[in-house]
């Protein structure tokens, strides 16, 4: 498997930093403008019966991080843009920068994420925390399950600054599900693109 790195470019005294892509991945930007049809590409992959209810769940989850989007600070969002058919998993990870409230520092986010969703360190250094983002919802009369993960990275020399990644991948749509080792697969592939985070140092 190839990589290449994605460069996220700093902007108003933001850090930047760079993620390595596997092949077959891209970057879009928060506008989300190229997804609609790697979404459709995607459900074309899975069996009939499903794609109705799917490409509804699907275009729901693209308004809604959409909506995310404008009011967040979204920077990126990562996806699949060349897979076989037989290889087509839905599966997205969006980065955003997240802000410490008044009072409160980067660490205190990560030590709310540990209580209130059971954040755990990803890497050796506890610089990242992952917990599980899984949901349930009914879209059209039909049951979908979607898996994912939510992380957390500090940022060097921030106190109020983290960068968050939240993964989201189709598990299953209607009781149709998708192969479990698929799944995992692409939580793997999560999991290396946020530990591949390398900033670039502040001159």
């Amino acid at each position: 498997m190839s990589l290449r790195a994605e460069l996220i470019g700093e902007a108003v005294s933001e850090p930047s930093f760079a993620v390595l892509l596997p092949s077959g991945w891209e970057a879009h930007t928060p506008d989300l403008a190229s997804v609609d049809e790697r979404v459709d590409a995607a459900v074309a992959a899975l069996p009939v019966a499903s794609r109705g209810a799917a490409l509804a769940a699907l275009r729901e989850t693209v308004a809604s991080a959409r909506a995310e989007a404008a009011r967040a600070e979204v920077i990126r969002v990562f996806s699949p843009s060349h897979v076989g058919e037989d290889e087509a998993i839905p599966v997205s990870l969006v980065a955003s920068w997240l802000v410490a409230p008044a009072g409160a520092t980067a660490s205190d986010l990560g030590s709310t994420m540990v209580q209130r969703y059971g954040a755990r360190p990803l890497d050796e250094r506890g610089t990242i925390l992952k917990w599980s983002a899984a949901k349930t919802s009914t879209i059209e009369g039909a049951e979908v399950r979607t898996a994912g993960h939510g992380y957390l990275v500090r940022v060097p020399d921030e106190k109020k600054r983290a960068l968050v990644f939240r993964s989201t991948i189709l598990h299953s749509v209607d009781g149709t599900e998708i192969a479990g080792d698929g799944i995992d697969a692409m939580e793997l592939v999560c999991d290396a693109i946020v530990a591949s985070v390398r900033w670039r140092r502040r001159d």
